[in-house]
This record gives C-alpha cells, sequence and structure tokens, in this order.
C-alpha cells in the first residue's frame, strides 16, 4: 500500500511538476545559450551534451550569430570538416568574429579588396570593435568621401571612453601576426585641421622627444582629429610591415 501510495505520489508529482528547462520557453532558452555560446564555445558544447533541449536550441541560427571563436586559430589550417562546416556556417548566419576573420584575409592576405572590405563593413555593422578600426582605417587610405567617412569612424573611437583602443590594436596585431600580408595599405596623410598652425606629432619617450606618430588613447598631446587619426594610420601601416611578403 505504501509502495502504491509513493507510486501515485511520483506520478502526480511529474504530471503538475514538469522539469524547469521544459516549462521555459524557446526564446529564453535561445538567449541563454547565445550568452553562453558568446562567452565560450566549450561551454556551448558542454551544454549541448547536458540536455536534448539545449541541443536542439543550439542549432538556432541566433546561437551561431552570437557563439564565441576565440578557440580557433585565425587561419583555418587542418580542421576537420566538422569545424570548417561549423566555420562556415558562422560566417553564413553573420557571426560578427567570422566576418572579421574571413575580412583581413581576403583584403589583406588574399588582395581580394572588395570582398575583403564588404566583409569588414558587415562585421563593423554588427559592432565588432576590431572590424570598425580596420574598416576606418582601410577607408583612410582610400580618396575622396571614402576618406571622410574614415575620419568620422576613427575619430568616433578615439573619442569614444567605453572601450579603450589600446586593447584593440593588441588584438589586431595578434590577428595579423598570424597571416602573410600580400595587399597592404598605401598610407596618405590627410591634411591638418589647422592649416595655420600645424599640429606638431611629438611623442616623449623617457624623456626624449620622438616624432613616431604613434599614439596611446591616453596621451595628453594636443591634437586635432585629424592628425590623431593619421597617427593611427601610422601605427597601422608599421605594425603590418614585418609580415609583408615581396611578390
Amino acid at each position: 500500500m505504501a509502495i502504491l501510495k509513493a507510486t501515485r505520489m511520483t506520478k502526480y508529482k511529474r504530471k503538475f511538476h514538469p522539469p524547469a528547462l521544459k516549462s521555459l520557453p524557446k526564446e529564453l532558452l535561445t538567449e541563454v545559450l547565445g550568452r553562453v555560446a558568446s562567452a565560450s564555445f566549450t561551454d556551448l558544447f558542454n551544454a549541448k551534451l547536458s540536455c536534448k533541449d539545449f541541443l536542439e536550441v543550439a542549432e538556432d541560427d541566433y546561437i551561431l550569430q552570437q557563439v564565441s571563436l576565440e578557440k580557433f586559430p585565425i587561419i583555418p589550417y587542418r580542421l576537420s570538416n566538422e569545424e570548417s562546416s561549423f566555420l562556415k556556417r558562422c560566417e553564413e548566419f553573420g557571426n560578427p568574429e567570422s566576418l572579421f576573420r574571413q575580412g583581413v584575409i581576403d583584403y589583406f592576405s588574399l588582395a581580394r579588396k572588395e570582398s575583403g572590405l564588404e566583409y569588414l563593413k558587415r562585421a563593423a555593422e554588427k559592432g565588432h570593435l576590431e572590424a570598425i578600426y580596420v574598416y576606418g582605417i582601410v577607408l583612410l587610405c582610400s580618396e575622396g568621401q571614402l576618406k571622410q567617412e574614415g575620419l568620422k569612424i576613427v575619430s568616433c573611437l578615439k573619442s569614444s571612453k567605453s572601450r579603450g583602443l589600446t586593447e584593440c590594436r593588441k588584438r589586431i596585431k595578434t590577428v595579423m601576426w598570424d597571416m602573410w600580408i600580400r595587399n597592404s595599405i598605401v598610407k596618405q596623410q590627410a591634411l591638418c585641421s589647422n592649416p595655420r598652425k600645424p599640429c606638431q606629432v611629438l611623442k616623449k619617450i623617457k624623456g626624449w622627444e620622438s616624432s613616431e606618430g604613434e599614439l596611446d588613447e591616453d596621451d595628453e598631446t594636443d591634437l586635432c582629429a585629424t592628425c590623431r587619426c593619421n597617427c593611427e594610420v601610422t601605427w597601422f601601416s608599421n605594425m603590418l610591415r614585418g609580415r609583408i611578403l615581396d611578390i
């Protein structure tokens, strides 16, 4: 009798107390898994193995857009077919990091300027910081309206205090130094905004003054927006030198 009663109670509880995940709407599960994916691909993979619900939700387009690619190499050497397929799907569904990587590979390593710039633009429109920076630098080395657009983009980054450019530069340098450069940028300095009294681009290093044209975001050097952008172009151009192939 006691066993029968326990059995009935168990059935009663199962009927009126469904598992927690089953009671959550799919939209919420997708949002939760999206946050997990953006932090770590490993955590996403483990979540997929933990239960059927997460396994199904993990195939959602939104997850592929959010997933972190930190564990994957910049240049996809020796990847399995499954890994290559996964990265391709991330690109197709607009993962910003995937678009950024393909953009720098196409533009700088494969010398496919049009497709590379388009990838960088798409990643920048999704708010990818490094993509915004590189896209702005490339436009700064263009002509006419494109140069003006580049000035606007880089100036906004320089004036923004929400995220520092120091870490952004470090990440870009790491990405670029994983590849050989076949298509560099042609540095074209924009004219100073103060033609009557041009800015003096000087930086003190250990008590000595240098005209290297490379500034840290915390430097108190009094420069116009145009000259500050020129300094970024100089830094980017110098950073690429060691990776340029002689073709």
